[in-house]
Formats: C-alpha cells, sequence, structure tokens
C-alpha cells in the first residue's frame, strides 16, 4: 500500500483529514505534518522524515498546498534524497479521496497521475442558467 502525508501551512493537513475522517472513515498508512510560523525549514524536513518512517511503506505521495512554499520545496528536496517519494502540491479533498480508496494497486508515478487528474477534474464553478423563455411564434391570432 502507497503511504500518503499531508503537508502544510498551518492546520492545512489537519482541516483535510478531517473532512477524509468524516466522509471516508479512519485512513491507515496516512500521516499529517504541520508547518507552523514558529517551525525553521529544517524542523519541517525532520517531521517529514519521522512521518515516512511512520509510515513504513515502500512508497510515499507527499501532498502539499502550496506550489513553491516551504512544505513543498522540503517535500521536494527529501523526494531527490530518497526513493520512491512523490509530490504533488495544490491538494484538494476529491484527489485525497481517489488515492485513499485506491492506492492498494499500481505504480506509484500512475497513482500520482491520477490523482491529480482528478483533482483538477474536480474544480468547477456554478453558474445559473437563464430563465428566460424564448417564444417562437408570433404576438396575436
Amino acid at each position: 500500500m502507497i503511504g500518503v502525508i499531508i503537508v502544510g501551512h498551518g492546520e492545512f493537513a489537519h482541516g483535510l483529514h478531517s473532512v477524509i475522517e468524516l466522509v471516508a472513515g479512519k485512513q491507515e498508512r496516512l500521516e499529517l505534518v504541520k508547518f507552523l510560523q514558529s517551525d525553521s525549514s529544517e524542523t519541517l524536513k525532520n517531521n517529514l522524515k519521522v512521518a515516512i518512517e511512520k509510515l513504513n511503506t515502500k512508497e510515499t505521495i507527499i501532498f502539499t498546498d502550496i506550489p513553491g512554499g516551504t512544505p513543498y520545496k522540503e517535500s521536494v528536496l527529501l523526494s531527490s534524497e530518497l526513493e520512491n517519494i512523490e509530490v504533488i502540491s495544490g491538494t484538494n479533498v476529491p484527489m485525497l479521496l481517489e488515492i485513499l480508496f485506491d492506492r492498494a494497486e499500481g505504480a506509484i508515478a500512475d497513482v500520482k497521475e491520477r490523482a491529480i487528474d482528478t483533482g483538477k477534474k474536480q474544480i468547477l464553478s456554478f453558474e445559473v442558467e437563464s430563465s428566460e423563455q424564448t417564444n417562437d411564434y408570433e404576438e396575436g391570432i
């Protein structure tokens, strides 16, 4: 099973986790990492390493909040040091649910791409359709 880490600024990871548990229940091989204002980059990197060790999996996907932010940068640096670590930024709930329900099979690169695809497809905008009716006939008798 592919391990999952959610990391982000402040309570990002814990907020997503509360939604996941409400919708899908408790999940195995899932770790959360906070990056607080008082944390250094080195502290974050160490916390990520601890989370990877706790997962005890051969492959891990790290989901981050902001592309280019410190959690993303430290995750990318860690993925270059360790094998079988993939990183995704711009994380949303649908992409996490997609992976958490089906991460037992397949190559980690395929699972990563499926998560990204699902995340993109679930970004939608609600628009009200016009309620104006058109008449196809002329007025009068």
